[in-house]
């Protein structure tokens, strides 16, 4: 009797061990290039230069250009939406680190004025040639005149292909 269970529980155990059945599943895909790549870093620094504060006074500040250039396939677009990173005034002007000083911004495309605003997402289509914005900065003046000194801002760049 004690070698017939012994037998049942061997047979039982090597039947519980059989493994199940297996499946395999194959996955397969493919990578893409992107449809556009950008000439530019994606983190840069953008040096204004010296303002003298007269500059800010009378308005006749120089502002300064940062080109925004895409290399794109036929038939795509490049949406694009800037943010302020330390605040705003207004839907062009950009707060800083220095009180009462901000950064009016404009978007040129192939030169010409572009529609824009913080926060907004603009949408530029691609027919053949590079894609050429340029962000244009300008310090200006938010009511007193700022004490001289240092300041900065951070622009936020969200850039969508498709």
């Amino acid at each position: 009797m004690k070698a017939l269970t012994w037998i049942l529980l061997i047979v039982a155990g090597t039947a519980l061990a059989q493994p199940a059945e297996q499946a395999q599943i194959d996955v397969t895909g493919k990578l893409i290039t992107p449809p556009c790549t950008a000439r530019f870093p994606s983190t840069q620094q953008v040096e204004l230069g010296k303002v003298n504060l007269n500059q800010l006074a009378d308005d006749s500040a120089g502002a300064t250009d940062v080109p925004l250039v895409f290399d794109c396939q036929a038939n795509s677009h490049v949406s694009l939406t800037l943010s302020a990173g330390l605040g705003s005034v207004d839907s062009h002007t950009l707060l800083t680190s220095r009180p009462a000083l901000g950064l009016q911004l404009g978007l040129l495309n192939k030169g010409a004025k572009a529609d824009f605003s913080l926060g907004k997402t603009g949408t530029w289509p691609v027919i053949d040639d590079p894609l050429e914005l340029t962000l244009r900065v300008k310090p200006v003046s938010l009511g007193e005149l700022p004490d001289a000194g240092s300041y900065s801002a951070l622009l936020l760049m969200q850039i969508t292909y498709r």
